[in-house]
């Protein structure tokens, strides 16, 4: 058959057989965790994609393409802003060397090219005709008289009018198929790429890789250097009879190809898109061809019913002979029948197809072992795979890009349907391309990434711009140590980060993470009299209307007293009042302001606020004004703990708390509100507010009212928000939930809360997505990324230092693991 490129224009290629063929790369697109209605969407635009070349050739191809990790850690790099760059970039060298350890330098990535033939009109054909014909007068002339004759045979001509005629018919052509998916234009580049790694010159990461030609232009022709394009196949192939070996420089690959010979079963869909599912299936690169030549609807059933007659004489033969039909054939004239009666009902054209698999090792025995996996996952979808003598190099070049299929043998007759379903363009990428180094994707094995300011930025193609995440789970699952682990790295990359931990479960930072030591605050709220007022709200807030607002919001969640009490209410409004315009107002002053009064209602309210007072840590939030500590957030990373906080139990109803827990929940909530008034600092600067056990505000009025706050001034101020919290339910009602942007869901065994989980993330509920959920191992979550992309990551500290830092679990069972 021979290298088949004659000529590259843009993404238009030339071959020796006078074709012209416009290749795409179709954009990926996440497939794992769709509701069956979105995969038949899917599927049904694919078909609709294949079967809209009712003539002609197409050539899908699914290359393994590599991508370096050494490239992605540095563009991250990118991102870090702010005091602690220099610690980040250490850092992130440090990651790189042990991912490099783990993954190699470069890590898989499947890209998805489609190629259609140009087919000019028949005046187009006509012009092309007669073009020709003048241009083969005119060469012939510049042959005999150039002196240049060196440069003639050292370069391809196209004509240019050629050229632009079938580019016209390719601009008609992306301007069809853009529609159903994101397509873009294949370079020059592209092409080298695939060519050179299919002759082996492989470890070239992607988004690196440059290729010139030399590229020269007249009056009427375009003309390429004829070696740069025969130079990408530059490399030594012997050809042995099952396998071909490839060798460049000092690497040598060993490189089968199997194509399909038969197709035993129906391929019913969904759950049997084989290229999907290859991708975790194999942890080594495995290529795929497939070439197809449409057959439109009347040629195919002449065929078809050639073959039945065909199929109906050796049956006619077999009685003859006094002997029985075989199931083969019974069965063939039966498929016979069935295609014939689909393609008279739809009207639709049918495929000659040619589909080749190329596997890849770097030893013989490697080679062997990789093709027995491939064709056992082949077989087990009722196709058959075989593995040729003598026809590798036939079926090596029927990879590369504008050729045709090698061989009639393997020639499969098939549907749009059975192209549409073998989920083409598939994938299960997460997060960002570079940023974050969070983990892996446990199906794939694939690193991902997050940038936590990235949704605020409006980028097209994400589902969300909202800046808020939710960590939700059941205990010892690993939500607090992955919650730990982002916003650690997202300080390192610039953020400021404000932590609520009503638990004390970070007081060993300071000491474990040593070389932050100087950028942690940890502020440790005790019942010591030093601390007596830190949390009055009149000390917290700047603003004399926001400190009015949250004095009367705690008083009224400890008293009871609502706005719909219309005796008490206005009293202790009218109080608050005159305390707030005082030169130095105080949660205190309050009190006395309503013993003051000589009112009944007023005295009843001050001796109820005052029996809170002397009780346990309740003086954190009364002072008299003339506090001169004060609760500074100045560090990138700042911690605040309160010793003793009793939480109440998340079933528990607000009727049902005691004292202590009342007086717990009053606490998160001014310590929530000074949340807000520490996201409206510096807009340029990205800032993460992380509250943890978030569900014990949530579920109180002023609680939700402060978190809608948040929300709201986050995604203005350039602030993220964080809730870790144990139940979606936590998050209030649809409104609040459709402003969460990432989502990190943790293991659970409760049905009720993983059916919950799955509308929160608008997944479909199957007995297979609830197995994954229930059987999470530590440290694992369903991740859903602000483009709706949805798979299971594993977080990944990758230091032992970092684990231990942010391991929560208690010390005992932290020595057993």
């Amino acid at each position: 058959m021979g290298f088949p490129i004659k000529f590259i224009d843009n993404n238009l290629i030339f071959n020796h057989d006078n074709e012209c063929y416009a290749y795409y790369e179709l954009e990926a697109y996440n497939y794992n965790f769709l509701s069956t209605d979105g995969k038949m969407t899917i599927y049904d635009s694919l078909r609709q994609l294949f079967a809209q070349s009712r003539e002609g050739k197409m050539q899908l191809l699914v290359i393994a393409t590599e991508k370096s990790i050494e490239k992605t850690q540095e563009d991250s790099k990118k991102h870090i802003k702010g005091e602690l760059a220099e610690i980040a970039n250490k850092h992130i060298d440090d990651v790189t060397n042990e991912l490099v350890k783990t993954y190699g330098k470069n890590e898989l990535e499947y890209r998805y090219y489609i190629g259609f033939k140009l087919l000019l009109n028949e005046e187009q054909k006509a012009v092309t005709k007669n073009t020709v014909l003048t241009d083969v007068k005119n060469s012939w002339k510049a042959f005999l008289s150039s002196a240049n004759r060196t440069l003639f045979d050292d370069y391809t001509s196209v004509d240019i009018a050629e050229i632009e005629r079938y580019a016209k018919v390719e601009r008609y052509l992306e301007s069809r198929i853009t529609k159903r998916f994101k397509m873009r234009r294949m370079e020059p580049k592209d092409y080298a790429y695939v060519v050179q790694n299919l002759y082996g010159q492989q470890g070239t990461d992607y988004d690196t890789f440059r290729y010139h030609a030399d590229v020269k232009e007249t009056i009427n022709a375009k003309m390429i250097k004829t070696y740069d394009v025969i130079n990408l196949t530059d490399s030594l192939i012997e050809e042995e009879q099952r396998y071909l070996k490839i060798t460049n420089d000092d690497m040598t690959n060993y490189v089968a190809y199997l194509p399909i010979s038969n197709i035993t079963g129906d391929l019913e869909f969904p759950d049997n898109e084989i290229l999907y599912h290859q991708q975790q299936q194999f942890n080594f690169p495995v290529d795929v061809s497939i070439n197809v030549e449409c057959m439109p609807n009347v040629k195919a059933l002449t065929t078809i019913r050639n073959k039945k007659k065909e199929l109906k004489s050796l049956d006619e033969h077999a009685v003859e002979n006094d002997g029985d039909s075989s199931n083969n054939l019974l069965i063939a004239r039966d498929d016979a029948d069935e295609l014939e009666a689909i393609l008279e009902k739809s009207k639709e054209s049918m495929y000659k197809m040619s589909y080749v698999v190329r596997v890849v090792a770097d030893s013989e025995e490697e080679l062997q072992k990789r093709v027995t996996e491939v064709r056992d996952y082949y077989d087990d979808y009722s196709i058959k795979l075989q593995r040729p003598h003598g026809d590798m190099i036939g079926l090596h070049e029927e990879f590369i890009p504008s050729s045709s299929a090698y061989r009639k043998d393997y020639i499969q007759y098939v549907t749009a349907d059975f192209l549409a379903g073998l989920g083409f363009g598939s994938t299960q990428k997460l997060g960002e391309d570079n940023g974050i180094y969070i983990g892996y994707n446990v199906d794939t094995g694939k690193t991902v990434r997050i940038q936590p300011w990235l949704a605020a930025q409006g980028i097209k193609g994400t589902v969300t711009n909202a800046l808020a995440s939710a960590f939700i789970g059941s205990l010892g699952g690993g939500k607090s140590f992955s919650n730990n682990l982002v916003v650690y790295y997202a300080t390192l990359f610039g953020a400021k980060s404000f932590i609520v931990d009503p638990k004390s479960e970070r007081y060993n930072w300071i000491h474990d993470l040593v070389f932050l030591r100087d950028k942690i605050n940890i502020v440790n709220l005790t019942s010591e009299e030093e601390n007596k007022g830190l949390l009055d709200p009149y000390i917290i807030m700047d603003n004399r209307k926001d400190a009015e607002r949250l004095a009367i919001d705690t008083i009224s969640f400890l008293t009871g007293i609502t706005a719909r009490d219309g005796k008490k209410f206005p009293v202790l409004r009218k109080h608050v009042r005159t305390v707030s315009a005082m030169e130095k107002p105080g949660m205190m002053h309050i009190i006395e302001e309503l013993k003051n009064s000589n009112d009944d209602v007023a005295m009843s309210i001050a001796d109820h606020i005052e029996s809170f007072v002397d009780y346990d840590f309740a003086h954190l939030l009364f002072s008299d004004g003339t506090v001169e500590n004060s609760i500074k957030l100045d560090k990138p990373l700042n911690v605040l703990q309160i010793a003793d906080l009793v939480l109440p139990d998340e079933n528990a109803t607000l009727g049902e708390y005691t004292t202590i827990e009342m007086l717990s929940v009053a606490m998160m909530i001014v310590i929530s509100s000074f949340a807000l008034k520490f996201i409206q600092t510096d807009r340029a600067t990205f800032k993460i507010v992380d509250l943890d056990e978030a569900w014990t505000f949530l579920q109180v009025a002023q609680g939700k009212t402060l978190a809608n706050k948040l929300v709201r001034a986050g995604r203005a101020m350039n602030a993220a928000v964080y809730f870790v919290t144990q139940n979606t339910d936590d998050l209030l009602d649809e409104k609040m939930k459709n402003n969460i942007g990432m989502k990190f869901a943790f293991r659970s065994t409760d049905i009720n809360e993983i059916e919950k989980t799955f509308q929160f993330y608008g997944i479909e509920k199957t007995d297979e997505n609830v197995d994954r959920i229930k059987n999470l191992d530590n440290g694992e979550c369903l991740f859903q990324d602000i483009w709706g992309r949805t798979g299971v990551v594993k977080f990944d500290a990758v230091f032992d230092d970092l684990f231990r830092a942010f391991d929560t679990r208690p010390p005992l069972e932290n020595e057993v693991a």
